[in-house]
C-alpha cells in the first residue's frame, strides 16, 4: 500500500537534518497571510561558523492578483466536445513545437508572460494531479506515483526544467506508445553487489526507482550496490534517485546517457547527450547533493525559458545552429539541438563520453549517435533504449567516522574566504535545500501561465479533477521576472 505523502516526507526528513527549517507535520504546508507577502520571502542558511546566508527567491513567488488571463483558461470548456479535442491536440503540439524552437511563442504566450498570471499550487496537490494524468493514460497506479514523484520533486528542489514542465512531452510519448505505460523492469542477471536490469521500455522513473532500490538492498548486504539498466527512458532529475540513498545514510550516485545534443570540441555534429551525473551523501547535520549535465546550458532549461517567452539570447560558446555556426539565438539552438560542453570543452565532452561508456556501452543500451535524436511530436518515434547506472554505497563499511568527517569537510568548504563579505560560499545542495524551504514558506509551487494552460486542457480532456490553485498577487509597483538558474 503506497503512502500518498511518502516521497515528500523523505525529502523533508533529509532537509530538516540540515536545520534550515522547523519541523513540518506530515505533508502539511505553511501558509502566509496576504499582508505579510508584500516582499519576496527570504530563506536563511546557517553555516557551521554561525554565518547566515540569505537567499531571496524570484519575485514571481509573491501572491498576485487575478488578471484577464484567468478568463482565457475558461474559454475551452464552453466549446463542443469535438472542437475541444481538436484544440487540445493542437495546443499540446504547439507547446512541444515551441519547446523545440520550431515555433515562436505566440500572442497567447506573450500575453501570459506580460500579465504574469501564475498560480501557487500546493506540493501534494501537484503530485495528485500529475499522478491522475498518468493514471488516465493507462499507467498503473504505482508507476504513475513514481512518475509524479520524480517530476514534483524536481520542481520542489528548484530544477524546474525537469519538473511538471515535462508533462506534455511525456504525455505525447505515452499517447504515441513510444513508452510502454504498463511495463515493469526485470532483472536480467545479478551477483551479490551488481545487477543488470532490462527496463522493458517502462517509464524512466519506474526503472530508476526499481534500480536504485535494488542497489540500496545490495549495499545494505555487502556494502555496495551497482545496478545498470538498458531499454530505459528519460528518468528526469538524476539527483532524485541519488537522493533516495540519503534517508538510509548511504551515498547515492546516478548517471544516464541521453539523446545526442552535445558536439565534440572542434566538431559541429551532435554525437553525445548531456549525460547527467548526480551524487548525494548525508551526515548527521550536513548533506551533499550535486547534479549536473555536461553541456554549457541544458536543452530542458532552454525549452522552459523559451516556452515562457524568455532567454531569447544565449551567451557565447553555448550552441551551434543547423549549419554548424556559432549562434546566440535560443530558437536556433533548440532547432539544431547542437550544444557545446562546459568549459574547458574537451574535458566536459570527455566526462559525457565516460558516462556513455558506463551507461550505454557497458549495459547493452544504445549509445552516442545510435541513440535517436530528440523528436517533436513524432508518431514514428521508436523506443529510446537509454542506459543508466545506479550506485549505492554504505560509507560506514569504509570509515566508521564518515558522518563526522563529512561535517568537517563541509565546515572547511564553508570557511573559505568569500568574494562578498555577507555571502559565504555555497556548498552543493545549499540551493536545493533553500528552494525547498522557500516553497514551504510560500505555501506551494509557482506554476507559470504557459504550463497552467496545458494542465487545464489535460484535466478537461482526460476527465480528471482540475488542479487546485491559489492566486498570486502583485503590488502595484511589482514587476514580473522569470527565475534564473535553480531559482
Amino acid at each position: 500500500m503506497r503512502v500518498v505523502g511518502s516521497f515528500i516526507d523523505v525529502l523533508r526528513r533529509i532537509r530538516l537534518k540540515l536545520n534550515t527549517a522547523k519541523a513540518l507535520n506530515d505533508a502539511t504546508l505553511k501558509n502566509r497571510s496576504l499582508k505579510t507577502e508584500l516582499h519576496c520571502p527570504e530563506t536563511h542558511i546557517k553555516g557551521e561558523t554561525g554565518t547566515v546566508t540569505t537567499v531571496t527567491p524570484p519575485r514571481e513567488w509573491l501572491w498576485t492578483k487575478r488578471t484577464k488571463i484567468d478568463v482565457e483558461f475558461d474559454k475551452l470548456s464552453s466549446l463542443p466536445e469535438q472542437q475541444q479535442n481538436a484544440v487540445f491536440w493542437q495546443n499540446l503540439k504547439r507547446v512541444l513545437l515551441i519547446c523545440g524552437g520550431q515555433e515562436k511563442p505566440g500572442e497567447l504566450e506573450d500575453k501570459f508572460v506580460m500579465e504574469a498570471s501564475g498560480k501557487i499550487v500546493e506540493i501534494m496537490e501537484a503530485q495528485r494531479f500529475v499522478k491522475d494524468v498518468f493514471a488516465a493514460m493507462d499507467v498503473p497506479w504505482d508507476s504513475a506515483t513514481d512518475m509524479a514523484d520524480s517530476l514534483i520533486a524536481a520542481d520542489y528542489m528548484g530544477h524546474r526544467s525537469m519538473g511538471i514542465h515535462r508533462l506534455p512531452s511525456i504525455a505525447a510519448d505515452l499517447l504515441n506508445s513510444t513508452i510502454t505505460a504498463s511495463a515493469m523492469p526485470e532483472i536480467i542477471k545479478e551477483k551479490p553487489s551488481v545487477a543488470l536490469v532490462d527496463g522493458c521500455n517502462a517509464p524512466g522513473p519506474v526503472v530508476g526507482k526499481f534500480c536504485m532500490d535494488l542497489a540500496l538492498r545490495k549495499a545494505r548486504t555487502v556494502g555496495i550496490g551497482w545496478v545498470g539498466a538498458r531499454h530505459s527512458n528519460c528518468i528526469g532529475m538524476a539527483s532524485w534517485y541519488a537522493w533516495r540513498a540519503l534517508d538510509q545514510r548511504m551515498i547515492g550516485v546516478c548517471m544516464s546517457n541521453a539523446a545526442p545534443t552535445l558536439v565534440p570540441a572542434g566538431g559541429i555534429e551532435a554525437v553525445l547527450g548531456e549525460n547527467p551525473i548526480a551524487c548525494a551523501a548525508s551526515g548527521a547535520k550536513e548533506q551533499f547533493v550535486a547534479d549536473f549535465g555536461m553541456s554549457a546550458v541544458s536543452v530542458a532549461d532552454l525549452e522552459l525559458s523559451y516556452c515562457n517567452g524568455n532567454a531569447k539570447q544565449l551567451p557565447p560558446l553555448t550552441a551551434l545552429d543547423s549549419e554548424g555556426t556559432e549562434t546566440t539565438f535560443t530558437a536556433e539552438a533548440l532547432r539544431s539541438q547542437r550544444l557545446r560542453a562546459f568549459q574547458p570543452e574537451y574535458k566536459g565532452f570527455g566526462l559525457a563520453a565516460m558516462v556513455d561508456i558506463m551507461c550505454g556501452v557497458m549495459t547493452g543500451a544504445r549509445y552516442a549517435t545510435r541513440l535517436q535524436h530528440r523528436g517533436v511530436y513524432n508518431a514514428d518515434n521508436a523506443p529510446a533504449n537509454l542506459g543508466q547506472v545506479f550506485i549505492a554505497i554504505d560509507p560506514m563499511r569504509f570509515c566508521a567516522s564518515f558522518e563526522d568527517r563529512l561535517i568537517d569537510f563541509h565546515r572547511l568548504l564553508r570557511s573559505a574566504t568569500p568574494c562578498q563579505k555577507d555571502l559565504p560560499p555555497l556548498v552543493p545542495g545549499d540551493k536545493e535545500f533553500a528552494h525547498m524551504q522557500a516553497v514551504d514558506d510560500q505555501g506551494g509551487l509557482f506554476m507559470s501561465p504557459c504550463t497552467l494552460g496545458v494542465l487545464k486542457e489535460l484535466a478537461e480532456q482526460l476527465n480528471i479533477e482540475p488542479l487546485q490553485m491559489k492566486p498570486v498577487h502583485y503590488g502595484p509597483d511589482d514587476h514580473f521576472s522569470w527565475p534564473k538558474g535553480n531559482f
